[in-house]
């Protein structure tokens, strides 16, 4: 009997993530000596600013190399309290948040203790490819919501509703989204989050790409119209893209108490900490000059009108 036959038939569900295959033949096809413009993944061409790379720098020559707790070090879970404060207007105490190997193993931690087998996960269409998967992973089923380019590719508190079911136990709501660069507004976000907590449903908010927003939208976090909606969601976000640290792995999410401690329990068991070199690096991140994310989305206008024009 050939070793993959006696693989775990969970498997036989997932897909290879598609943008990472593509971005792997693209630096592939770079590192050959083509000129490639790569559009796959979500990864800013910028380096990390230097003074966060200082930080980490510092962390290893100070022997900040051990283990620390689960949900991350007090002063970074302190720090995101704060950025949730002044960019998001949302209240968080540090007990609330758990820090992660990036924003995705947020999201797949919160679906494992989320859903189990006969339950449901909405998420409009276009999603992010790794959604669908990950529920998949979690024995729950993906359920699609077709977005229309009629209204940028957004769903409304109505296809939300008219697509819930009795086994409806999540919904992932990504905006500013991947891949279609559509942001929703408040008016939108608030009769969305009415229509979960009439049906009691929770709301994964992958709020990562909140500082790349182009021709002067905003950015809306649902968790904050009100205390029912607070408790239903998680809001997850990262460092990756507003400071071009992909690699570095660091991303958090804040949810109400019951939902943390069981998020804490299953990384206790399968990751632990994020990186504490990491770490610092975030602290640097958060507590320094806030001006970068803005550069980078400025330039990023700029190519996009460019390739538009």
């Amino acid at each position: 009997m050939s070793a993959d036959t006696r693989l775990a038939k969970r498997l036989e569900k997932i897909n290879p993530s598609s943008t990472l295959a593509i971005t792997s033949k693209a630096k592939k096809l770079k590192s050959e000596g083509f000129d490639v413009v790569n559009l796959a993944g979500g990864e800013p061409d910028f380096d990390t600013p230097d003074f966060i790379k200082l930080a980490a720098v510092e962390a290893i020559k100070s022997g900040f190399t051990k283990y620390t707790p689960t949900t991350g070090i007090p002063e970074l879970k302190q720090l995101i309290c704060e950025k949730l404060k002044r960019d998001n207007g949302l209240d968080y105490a540090p007990s609330q948040i758990v820090v992660s190997c990036g924003a995705k193993h947020s999201i797949f931690n919160t679906l494992f203790v989320l859903v189990e087998e006969g339950d449901e996960v909405l998420m409009p269409l276009p999603f992010w490819v790794s959604y669908p998967e990950m529920v998949n992973l979690c024995s729950a089923t993906p359920k699609f919501i077709k977005a229309l380019p009629s209204n940028d590719f957004k769903i409304t508190a109505e296809d939300l509703e008219k697509n819930i079911s009795k086994k409806t136990k999540v919904f992932i709501l990504n905006s500013p989204s991947n891949p279609t660069g559509c942001v929703y507004t408040s008016e939108e976000l608030k009769k969305i989050s009415d229509v979960c907590v009439k049906n009691k449903i929770f709301v994964i908010s992958d709020e990562i790409y909140e500082k790349l927003i182009y021709d002067n939208l905003r950015h809306v976090s649902i968790a904050g119209f009100n205390k029912d909606i607070y408790e239903l969601t998680v809001t997850v976000n990262g460092l990756s893209k507003s400071y071009s640290m992909t690699g570095w792995r660091i991303g958090y999410l804040a949810a109400s108490p019951s939902i943390v401690e069981a998020v804490s329990r299953f990384q206790d068991h399968s990751t632990s900490n994020p990186a504490s070199i990491s770490q610092k690096a975030a602290v640097a991140a958060l507590s320094g000059p806030d001006d970068f994310s803005q550069k980078i989305c400025q330039e990023f206008q700029k190519r996009r009108d460019y390739c538009i024009s």
